[in-house]
Formats: structure tokens, C-alpha cells, sequence
């Protein structure tokens, strides 16, 4: 079984404090008690590319997981599967030794151009019958124009009917159904008023309104074959965020609402067997997002081929 855990770290710098050292240590504390295969990662906080190197290797040493791609040429040097954000805040995939990064895989979405932030590209041996091309991505957080965007952006670097997976903290709530046709989340904002809610809900001309949670970059994925794994195995819901309180003791604005996902390509589908949210007393402290952990069997799953995927 081959765990790929995806997880927001909250704002993850160079440590300067106490405080930041003790929850740095639960962080790494978290990550080594999911002992994950393949970890996405998102909020490596740098002022510069360089600077968020510098934290992500330090991740990578305490965590005892790899994070150096392969370049496209023999000749080249490797690389970080880092991506770069001009606000700041960084993706990353990670591995565990013994999984090898194939050359040429590897690509970073940066931020400016097709992101807010950023998203992070790599095809990993992870033993199975084929490589598998995992990602990083971190969705904007005020805009759902630029969410519903961004999603075609991350579909296409997707097809072709490749075997992918992608953990994101989406900041939208997915548009995956049950089998039974319901949306997989309830709608977390039909009840909320406050100044911050048009970042998440659909444009409504009448203010009185209820809000109506806007899924449309979920929904663009999901059309794209890009599936919710918890929705797909019909997982017991759980919140991956709404548990923090701030500084000043204030709590999460938006409440208890899933916005951390992990998506597979219909290829990699059949191979899915276990998906969980990390609630600990460890998890709940060490960041405002939970961790996400999926389960995939890829010794021989029924895989769709690219024929019937298109």
C-alpha cells in the first residue's frame, strides 16, 4: 500500500522563536507519525525561492524524506520539487528513500503567470507498473474567478490518461458526489454572514440571498477526470479545517469545512483503498489544516486505460 499524504503547514519559515520551534516540532512530529510515501506540501514560506529552499531541506532532513527531481538532461544537477510563489508561499512534493524521481519529470508551476501560488509537478517510481506523476498545489484564496482558472490549469497538466495524483489545499469546497448523487460536503456558508464570505460563495445580485458555496473549480476537475478520493471511496466526512484560533484567541471564521483534497486521475481510481483527515491533539496544534492521508494499492489495480478515460 503506497500512503500519499498532501498537508498545509501554515506558514512554515525559518524558525525564530520558541514558540515556531515547538510547533516546527510538531509538524515534523505529525508527518513521521503518517510516515507517508509521498507527501504535498504547501505554505513553505520564503521571501525568495532560495529562502524557501532553505526551509523545505530542513523539512526534508528531520522528516527523513527526499525532495531532489531529476532534471531533464543527464548532465544536469537535481533539483528541489519546490514551486515558487511571488506572495510568499511555496509548494513542494516529497518522498520517502527507496522511491526514485524519474528524470525529466519534474516541473514547478510557479506563481504570477498560471497561479496565485503555485503548483508543484513530479513523476515518481513508486514501484508499481508504471511511474506516477504527483503534485502540490495551493489554490487562491480570494478569488473564484481565478480558482475556476486555475483548475483547467492544473487538468492540463494531467491528461493524456497518465496515472496522478494531486494534494491541495483547494480553498474551495469540492464538487465530488456520493453514489447516491448528493454533493460529498454540505454546503459550510448557507448560514454565515460576514465580510470575508465572497471570497468562497457564488456572485449573488440580491444581497438577502442565502450564499451558495462556490464549487466551480472543484466541478472543472471533476469533469476532467480529476476525482475526489473521498468522495470515491465514500469516506466518512470529516473537516480538514475550522479547529484553529488565532493570537488573540479568536476562532476560524469560516468554521468546520473540508478544503484539503486529494484527486486522482480516473486511471489511478481503481487503485484507491483508504482516505482519512489527521485529527490528533498533535495535527490540531501544529496548523490550521489537517493533514490528509489516501491509501492506493498499486500492485495491480484495475486501471482504466487512456481509450476509455477519453
Amino acid at each position: 500500500m503506497l500512503h500519499f499524504a498532501t498537508y498545509n503547514l501554515f506558514n512554515l519559515g525559518s524558525v525564530k522563536s520558541r514558540q515556531e520551534q515547538d510547533r516546527y516540532d510538531l509538524l515534523v512530529q505529525v508527518i513521521r507519525d503518517m510516515d507517508p510515501d509521498v507527501l504535498a506540501v504547501q505554505e513553505i514560506i520564503g521571501r525568495t525561492p532560495e529562502a524557501a529552499a532553505t526551509v523545505l531541506r530542513r523539512l526534508a532532513d528531520d522528516t527523513g524524506l527526499n525532495c531532489q527531481a531529476l532534471r531533464p538532461h543527464d548532465d544536469s544537477a537535481p533539483t528541489l520539487a519546490l514551486a515558487s510563489s511571488t506572495h510568499d508561499f511555496h509548494t513542494a512534493v516529497l518522498w520517502r528513500p527507496g522511491i526514485e524521481p524519474v528524470r525529466g519529470g519534474w516541473r514547478g508551476y510557479d506563481g504570477g503567470v498560471d497561479f496565485w501560488h503555485s503548483m508543484a509537478t513530479v513523476v515518481l517510481d513508486v514501484g508499481g507498473p508504471e511511474p506516477v506523476k504527483f503534485a502540490s498545489y495551493h489554490g487562491d484564496p480570494f478569488r473564484g474567478d481565478f480558482r475556476f482558472n486555475e483548475a483547467r490549469r492544473v487538468h492540463s497538466a494531467f491528461r493524456s490518461g497518465i496515472l496522478g495524483a494531486i494534494g491541495s489545499d483547494s480553498n474551495s469546497i469540492s464538487a465530488d458526489r456520493r453514489p447516491d448523487g448528493t454533493y460529498y460536503d454540505d454546503d459550510p456558508y448557507t448560514e454565515q454572514d460576514h465580510e470575508w464570505l465572497e471570497y468562497q460563495v457564488l456572485w449573488r445580485e440580491d444581497p438577502d440571498d442565502p450564499p451558495v458555496a462556490d464549487r466551480r473549480a472543484g466541478e472543472v476537475l471533476r469533469r476532467g477526470g480529476l476525482l475526489d478520493a473521498a468522495a470515491v471511496l465514500d469516506a466518512p466526512w470529516q473537516p480538514s479545517a475550522g479547529h484553529w484560533t488565532d493570537e488573540n484567541g479568536n476562532p476560524d471564521i469560516w468554521g468546520e469545512r473540508r478544503i484539503d483534497h486529494t484527486r486522482v486521475t480516473r486511471r489511478l481510481s481503481p487503485a484507491l483503498r483508504s482516505h482519512r483527515i489527521v485529527r490528533t491533539e498533535q495535527s490540531l496544534g501544529a496548523s490550521d489544516h489537517c493533514p490528509v492521508v489516501t491509501g492506493l494499492d498499486l500492485r495491480t489495480p484495475a486501471q482504466v486505460s487512456p481509450a476509455e478515460e477519453q
